[in-house]
């Protein structure tokens, strides 16, 4: 910063300072607070002077433009449309809700009841193996033993209808003897009237619980376990089946079989009836 002489006083002054600080000499005019500059002759006149006092030029001012933004007046139709409109809206967005609550209930409350109805075929499907296997079992049994009977020629009460056949009538007794071919002891046993309606049960049922697994095919995940253990005691529930209304074979295998059969169901059966889960 350089030293100057005040061109009015002659005093020295900051080469920086807008006047003197001696005599008060105005060194450099300020537009910002003196006002507008004369279009004339260039000088700084006051802002609420018409004319320059210098030249004696008119002032020309422009009138300051104001932004004014008012308030935006809306009607009282217009405010109870606005009303109507936000209430419908808050309930449509409450049934929107509510109904997704509800179609989730209905969804959920779905799910439940088709585990329960798995549940409930299973039981059933059980139940009508066990009762028809308990039937299958006795015809097994009688066939053993009918087939056994007819082979050593052993008396036996149950057996000796199916057996034996009349021979001489002597002094009014009717004497039997043996067949000479087991087979035709179990044509005997199989042409029994309350053989075959035995027989006939076993088949009903069978072809019911046929159609109670076509039921049990698609399982839940928390099912699987279920699924498999009713399907391999319907594996042996259809061999058992088999062996009381189409025995086959010779004496020993088919007794062999009888036996494996009925322990396999037995297992099978108390395997399932750990693996049900309890209905939701």
């Amino acid at each position: 910063m350089a030293m100057i002489k005040c061109p009015e006083c002659g005093q020295e002054i900051s080469d920086k300072a807008k006047k003197c600080i001696h005599c008060g000499k105005i060194l450099v005019e300020d537009t910002e607070k003196q006002g507008n500059k004369c279009m004339e002759c260039g000088k700084i006149i006051p802002e609420d002077s018409d004319s320059c006092p210098y030249c004696g030029c008119p002032v020309e001012k422009t009138a300051s433009q104001k932004v004014e933004v008012t308030g935006i007046k809306v009607s009282k139709k217009s405010k109870k449309m606005f009303a109507i409109i936000g209430v419908v809206a808050l309930v449509v967005c409450i049934i929107a809700i509510c109904g997704g609550l509800y179609f989730k209930k209905v969804s959920e409350q779905k799910k439940i009841d088709e585990y329960n109805t798995y549940i409930d075929n299973v039981n059933s499907a059980c139940d009508n193996m066990l009762s028809s296997a308990a039937t299958g079992e006795t015809i097994c049994n009688l066939t053993r033993s009918v087939w056994y009977n007819a082979i050593y020629k052993k008396d036996d009460s149950t057996t000796n209808k199916y057996t034996k056949t009349p021979t001489t009538k002597y002094k009014g007794t009717q004497y039997y003897a043996f067949v000479d071919d087991f087979n035709e002891a179990l044509q005997n046993l199989f042409k029994d009237e309350d053989v075959q309606k035995k027989i006939t049960s076993i088949e009903d049922s069978q072809n019911s619980v046929n159609e109670m697994m076509k039921k049990l095919q698609n399982p839940t995940d928390d099912l699987k376990d279920c699924h498999d253990a009713i399907f391999e005691l319907n594996e042996v529930y259809n061999s058992l089946v088999s062996l009381a209304t189409d025995p086959s074979g010779n004496y020993t295998s088919y007794s062999s079989s009888v036996n494996t059969t009925i322990n396999d169901f037995k297992n099978k059966y108390t395997n399932i009836k750990n693996k049900i889960p309890e209905k939701k």
